[in-house]
């Protein structure tokens, strides 16, 4: 069986699959996280903004969901696209079942290391929110604060969200 490469579209289409991955990761943070401060929205995708560190269960559920989420996009950009990213791919349940499995594992494996070296190098509470938005604002993201964010920032530093963004520095 002879495989045929298209490098350009199959270059697209793993970028597709990193931003489908990191945003589903993100949009289930923004959606279940309690201690949400706000998340921004810039260049380099979604970035959930919290106070505290999220229960393992959330985790998990993030990361299920994020691998559900990629393992649909790459069958559907594998197998389901006409002309597909790489021709020649075996048809068979098993092979499909690798090939998918194959995006998923790196993907979440890239995930769970970046959730080690935080847990490593644990960064929680006001400090955590402060080098959040530092990062962000450096990147030129959007910044959008959730009701308890706004609080936080009003009780803690005195200020609205748009001033605090005014002062933030990067």
């Amino acid at each position: 069986m002879s495989f045929h490469i298209n490098p350009i579209y199959l270059t697209v289409v793993i970028l597709a699959w990193f931003a489908v991955y990191h945003l589903a990761y993100a949009f289930i943070a923004i959606a279940r996280d309690r201690s949400l401060v706000g998340w921004s929205i810039g260049p380099l995708g979604i970035s959930a903004i919290t106070m505290r560190e999220p229960p393992a269960r959330q985790i998990i559920t993030q990361l299920l969901c994020a691998a559900l989420v990629l393992a649909a996009t790459s069958y559907a950009s594998l197998y389901l696209l006409t002309p597909p990213p790489i021709a020649g791919l075996r048809q068979s349940v098993s092979a499909q079942l690798v090939v998918v499995a194959i995006p998923v594992a790196i993907l979440t494996l890239w995930r769970l290391l970046g959730l080690l070296r935080e847990r490593r190098f644990p960064l929680w509470g006001e400090a955590r929110v402060l080098a959040t938005i530092q990062r962000t604002r450096a990147t030129g993201a959007l910044i959008f604060f959730t009701t308890l964010g706004k609080t936080f920032l009003r009780e803690r530093f005195g200020a609205t969200p748009g001033e605090f963004l005014r002062t933030a520095r990067f």
